[in-house]
């Protein structure tokens, strides 16, 4: 799966593992050096050590509000605090894209933390823009996307993404059970991150049975599993591939 740098379109795995991370960092991973999708706790130490720097990040993507998804943002917020925007003239954009309510979970989130401060500070250096994905096709900076919103979590309004590349469309399913939603990303995508949390069937996220289903349903697809939970990358799933930290996926 590793492929040389600077090469097409790529991925860079910062973690594969689900909620619980068994021997895997949280779910991570970044598009082209440049936008980072999910925050999740670890994805700062994790994207120092892939040789990536978040001075060349200009958008987040968060899928839902669930602590491993997104409660590494307070940590990179400060990381770009210190590593410092523009002048005050030409601030860096940086855009943070999420559900309905995103600019206000994350001013919770870092008051809740007590490090409100950073966020004044990250706002004063950067000119960031915080995106409601709406399920449209939508904008953050250089990157094209669509938001589809996924059955996961009650109470909470979950999304998956599909990326317009250029010479790819790049799917992720965020946390998902099966549902329409998720087949829509499928079906517009030519390589789509799946998570799959589980062995066997549960609710509110993918399982070994269905991913061998949609991967059925769509033989021209190419699927990487990550938010991996134990024991999945012990299975033979066919074509289906599977994510690994650190690893590097060429899209073409």
């Amino acid at each position: 799966m590793r492929t040389p740098s600077g090469a097409g379109n790529e991925v860079t795995f910062l973690g594969t593992g689900n909620f619980l991370a068994p021997l895997r960092y949280w779910n991570s991973f970044v598009v082209n050096g440049t936008f980072l999708v999910e925050p999740s706790p670890s994805s700062l130490a994790n994207l120092r050590r892939a040789g990536l720097s978040s001075r060349d990040l200009e958008a987040v993507f968060i899928s839902h509000f669930h602590p491993d998804h997104c409660f590494g943002l307070p940590f990179l917020a400060l990381e770009l605090v210190d590593n410092g925007g523009s002048s005050a003239e030409e601030r860096r954009p940086f855009h943070v894209v999420g559900p309905p309510g995103v600019e206000e979970f994350v001013m919770d989130m870092m008051k809740l933390g007590a490090v409100d401060g950073i966020l004044r500070d990250l706002h004063e250096l950067f000119a960031v823009t915080y995106v409601e994905a709406n399920g449209t096709d939508q904008q953050a900076g250089n990157v094209l996307f669509r938001a589809q919103e996924v059955v996961h979590a009650p109470k909470l309004t979950c999304f998956g993404y599909v990326f317009d590349l250029g010479s790819v469309h790049l799917g992720y399913s965020g946390d998902t059970e099966p549902c329409e939603g998720l087949e829509a990303i499928a079906a517009a995508s030519d390589c789509l991150i799946l998570e799959c949390a589980e062995v066997h069937r549960m609710p509110t996220h993918m399982y070994v049975d269905a991913v061998r289903d949609l991967a059925s349903r769509h033989p021209a697809l190419r699927i990487v599993l990550s938010h991996l939970g134990a024991g999945v990358d012990d299975l033979d799933l066919g074509r289906v591939e599977f994510g690994q930290d650190f690893a590097t996926l060429r899209l073409g």
